[in-house]
């Protein structure tokens, strides 16, 4: 009789579940080969072990009840991370948080925890002044979405290198800046990946919130970020002039009546280009009203500058500003400091109190 021949089901069994030997070291023992002793198991209904628990039996993994819930409850490390912390398998930690009855975290719950960042992300600063900034700025030339549940992305294309480094600038000290390489239409695109501190640019509104305007320095912030994405100071026929065009037609309004109210007198919004007609030299089209807004008297251009000196961050635009300012100051000069009168009549027609 052969020596696998006197090998009983309860024998097997001891073997293999309590001695914990594996099939290989079972078949060497009866001279036989590991399939066949897999064989027997199956024939006698001796459960098989899994990748897993024959790994644990091989390798001697222990995992401690309490450990496993320590780190997988209290501290919220996932099951991949736990493995790799314990030199084991996902799927065995999985298999003790079961046996130890141990509640699963839900696909939902997991995800966030399991969604970690490539890169460090930092948390808004909280100040009031950049957060009114940032709002501007997105509401004029900025696109933010939530990419996933703890990821908000802010992304925009220029072919100004000037406003791509105003991106960078932006955003680089709370998240990687991703950019990429020109395409067919000269832009250059860029992108950073921001926790939910930043979930106050989603909402792409045509408004300025009431917090904006009931503080000096916050509109002037917001009006900053407005203005590098929006405005711009330049000369028209030798006389200095600051103008933001858009299609935010109540944004536009409410820069204007807070401008009034900062005594920076300025004429009322006009439609500089309308909804279907050409925008550029390229063929593009307008998708609806665009409104402008104009400012002409010297001593409202000073003003202005005086208010958005501080907060505005695009290299074209404090170099237009200090074109214009220098224009200005020169006319100024050269006309004895004289009050510019041109407006009064219109100002005063429009309701305007000078």
């Amino acid at each position: 009789m052969r020596l696998i021949d006197k090998l009983s089901p309860k024998k097997l069994k001891e073997l293999y579940w309590h001695q914990q030997m594996s099939s290989p070291e079972i078949a060497s023992v009866y001279s036989c080969t590991p399939v066949y002793i897999l064989a027997l198991l199956r024939k006698y209904g001796i459960k098989i072990r899994t990748k897993s628990e024959a790994k644990r039996f091989f390798y001697n993994i222990n995992i401690p009840k309490n450990r496993l819930k320590r780190l997988y409850l209290e501290r919220k490390i996932s099951s991949v991370k736990i493995a790799k912390e314990l030199k084991c398998s996902p799927g065995l930690v999985r298999n003790r948080l079961r046996e130890y009855k141990i509640p699963i975290r839900s696909i939902q719950e997991a995800l966030p925890l399991s969604n970690i960042p490539k890169y460090p992300r930092h948390n808004f600063s909280g100040s009031l002044e950049e957060k009114a900034y940032l709002i501007g700025f997105r509401r004029g030339d900025l696109h933010a979405y939530q990419a996933r549940s703890r990821t908000i992305a802010v992304s925009m294309g220029s072919t100004k290198l000037n406003q791509i480094r105003l991106f960078e600038s932006l955003f680089s000290k709370y998240g990687h800046v991703w950019k990429g390489k020109i395409d067919q239409r000269g832009e250059i695109p860029v992108c950073c990946c921001l926790n939910n501190t930043f979930n106050f640019l989603l909402k792409k509104k045509d408004l300025i919130e009431s917090w904006i305007l009931r503080n000096k320095k916050y509109f002037a912030a917001f009006l900053a970020g407005y203005s590098d994405a929006e405005g711009s100071f330049c000369l028209c026929k030798e006389d200095g002039v600051f103008e933001i065009r858009s299609t935010d037609q109540n944004i536009i309004w409410q820069i204007r009546n807070k401008l009034i109210d900062l005594e920076i007198f300025l004429r009322p919004p006009q439609i500089v280009r309308r909804k279907g007609e050409t925008k550029n030299i390229k063929g593009r089209k307008c998708n609806k009203d665009h409104w402008g807004i104009f400012i002409h008297r010297k001593n409202a251009i000073l003003k202005l500058i005086d208010l958005i000196n501080p907060y505005l961050k695009h290299a074209e635009r404090r170099k237009g500003m200090e074109i214009v300012k220098n224009n200005v100051l020169e006319r100024n000069k050269k006309y004895n400091n004289r009050q510019d009168r041109r407006y009064y009549k219109l100002y005063l027609e429009e309701g305007v109190k000078i």
